[in-house]
């Protein structure tokens, strides 16, 4: 799958306050065609959560380079295992190629996106 054609944008659950916390998570990219980690937001609960799971230069071969949701989901899994999400005011962490990818749901978002003009009715 090419990184460009595909999703690099999802939206995840994540343990935290009540029934979970959600994040944008968001491939990041050295350039056009060479991911480089995976960027965290959420704005739920008190204030901004913002963190990054970056990878080594050059790490990234394979389906890592060229999947988006496959790259989320090793990130995410690493963040769930690590706590992470709880950690988001030491800054960014390493991305761990060990880490065993999350199964959980996650819901791409900006998929779809209309490239044409919208049809216009005319009433009349």
């Amino acid at each position: 799958m090419d990184m460009r054609s595909g999703s690099s944008g999802f939206l995840c659950t994540l343990p935290g306050e009540g029934k979970g916390i959600t994040y944008h998570v968001a491939v990041c990219f050295i350039d056009a065609e060479r991911p480089t980690g995976v960027l965290f937001t959420s704005f739920v609960g008190v204030g901004r959560r913002s963190f990054g799971v970056l990878a080594e230069p050059g790490a990234l071969q394979g389906q890592l380079a060229a999947s988006g949701e496959v790259l989320c989901r090793l990130a995410i899994g690493q963040v769930v295992r690590d706590q992470l999400h709880d950690k988001a005011r030491e800054g960014d962490a390493v991305l761990d190629l060990a880490a065993a990818p999350w199964d959980g749901e996650l819901r791409p978002v900006g998929a779809g996106l209309r490239t044409a003009r919208p049809h216009v009715r005319v009433l009349g």
